[in-house]
């Protein structure tokens, strides 16, 4: 059994084992891998303190919800189709890219899978120094995953694609970029032909706000459901509803919304209203209805008070009884 060993004197010391490292010519790193993670434990506290973190996906406070289709054609291209492939999934900040990724991560560790992180070197928040033992020996296959693809150089990019990490002749391998746009992919997919890289592209498509879903399906062999656009937008909020009313100690809200504008087709503005419903409840504010946009909606969550909100236990997030209760804005 290899093993490595990695220090650093006076600054940052970065390994892999079963993967390439590739830097610039003063040692800064291209891109780093990291074997990927669960969703980390939150303090409850913590999160209450700032409640606008809740909306991060990778902390996924929320249950995942709404996108039940697309996780059935990830799931299938995983798992059907040539050995190597890439899949470049795109759709604007907000719509669920990171969480959807995130949610395919953990069903195909449960599959068997190995799942890697891809992030830009230079400017990146590096993982902790050491190593990062990327082998996927006895795995059933191995993803990739790659945060704001249209944001790396294609140079980099095109690095990437060169790792051994992808080009083991026994394992299944899948690059699933994630973008906002599709400007960068053309030259990208035009580099992947040399590689014999399967390449594909998919759009993220707005929540629709129809009839219930009446089937389910397994998404590539693993667990969810079909038809997951249709209702998609009451059902994500009934679940963002619970998700964050669970982190404020209390029961959810109960009470129809209007989610019929088209700005709502964006998992983050549901999450949004969500949020602004719930963080009224608990402080006793009237709830107000949701702004037809996600810049109103943003401006709501942006002014809730740091460390100062309170449930209707009458205590505040950060522990404070009744008294000095503060007053909050519109």
């Amino acid at each position: 059994m290899s093993s490595q060993h990695v220090t650093a004197a006076g600054g940052f010391a970065y390994g892999v084992i079963g993967a390439d490292i590739h830097v610039f010519g003063d040692g800064t790193p291209l891109y780093v891998l990291e074997n990927w993670q669960p969703p980390p434990e939150l303090d409850g506290s913590w999160l209450r303190e700032q409640p606008s973190r809740m909306l991060n996906a990778r902390f996924a406070v929320v249950e995942f919800t709404g996108r039940e289709r697309e996780m059935v054609e990830l799931g299938a291209w995983c798992t059907q189709g040539p050995r190597l492939a890439a899949r470049w999934l795109h759709g604007p900040g907000g719509q669920g890219k990171t969480r959807l990724a995130h949610e395919l991560a953990r069903a195909l560790v449960a599959l068997g899978w190995t799942v890697v992180t891809a992030t830009e070197g230079p400017g990146s928040v590096l993982p902790p120094p050491g190593s990062q033992d990327l082998r996927a020996d006895g795995s059933a296959g191995l993803l990739l995953l790659v945060d704001y693809a249209d944001r790396w150089p294609l140079t980099s990019l095109t690095w990437l694609f060169s790792n051994a990490l992808l080009h083991r002749t026994d394992l299944p391998a899948r690059i699933l970029l994630l973008a906002r746009s599709t400007d960068s992919w053309p030259a990208l997919r035009a580099s992947l032909a040399n590689q014999q890289v399967s390449a594909s592209d998919q759009p993220l498509p707005p929540l629709d706000d129809g009839d219930p879903p009446d089937s389910s399906a397994p998404p590539g062999g693993g667990a969810g459901t079909t038809g997951g656009h249709r209702d998609g937008r009451r059902t994500m909020y009934r679940a963002a509803l619970d998700g964050f009313a669970a982190r404020y100690g209390i029961p959810p809200p109960t009470g129809a919304v209007d989610l019929e504008h088209p700005e709502f087709g964006l998992a983050l503005a549901v999450h949004m209203a969500a949020l602004v419903t719930v963080d009224a409840y608990a402080t006793g504010r009237p709830t107000p209805a949701p702004p037809a946009d996600p810049a109103g909606l943003a401006g709501r969550v942006g002014s809730f008070p740091v460390g100062s909100g309170r449930s209707r236990s009458g205590r505040s997030r950060s522990g404070r009884s009744r008294s000095g209760r503060p007053t909050y804005p519109a």
